[in-house]
């Protein structure tokens, strides 16, 4: 009897919980009566529109399709769509709200593949800058834009004309942030 009284208590306790046992353990997130958090990305590309979108944005599992990752001294905020990929690393140990950018004067880096032609920080006039704008509940929001440059040929190392590929307009919305 003892047993089942403990038993009824420790079940119905758990029930109170805003996140399961198991959701706890395995670090998923709640959102917190919200429901399905959708996660949102968009810009022009040479005014070619991309958007990706993903809804119940926090349980995409380990491979995401849009979502902030950290890693040992940076995050980095990728997405994946029917065009090709976006990613962005923040340099820093602390995700905050304000501007990240990267120069071309720091070094080649990858920022996006539009229909497999890889875009890169290249030359020095390079750059791509990110905002976030907000950061609750574990999301990011923003806003970005760019100026890259194509590598042509990966085999060779054959770039186009610098700073052709110009990334406007481009905003992100309760993206999850994953630790």
């Amino acid at each position: 009897r003892f047993y089942g009284v403990a038993l009824l208590t420790i079940f119905f306790l758990s029930s109170c919980l805003k996140q399961s046992i198991p959701d706890a353990m395995l670090g998923v997130k709640n959102s917190g009566g919200q429901g399905k958090v959708t996660a949102t990305l968009s810009y022009k590309i040479n005014g070619n529109v991309v958007n990706i979108s993903v809804d119940d944005a926090d349980n995409q599992g380990v491979n995401y399709t849009l979502g902030c990752s950290l890693y040992p001294g940076y995050y980095n905020l990728s997405g994946i769509g029917n065009s090709g990929e976006i990613s962005f690393s923040f340099y820093t140990d602390s995700l905050a709200v304000g501007n990240y950018k990267y120069l071309g004067t720091y070094g080649d880096m990858f920022f996006i593949d539009y229909f497999n032609t890889p875009e890169y920080v290249h030359a020095p006039s390079d750059s791509m800058s990110f905002t976030i704008t907000s950061y609750s509940n574990g999301h990011i929001s923003g806003s970005f834009s760019g100026a890259l440059t194509p590598l042509l040929d990966p085999n060779n190392n054959i770039y186009g004309d610098p700073g052709s590929v110009l990334i406007t307009d481009g905003t992100f919305k309760n993206v999850p942030v994953f630790y």
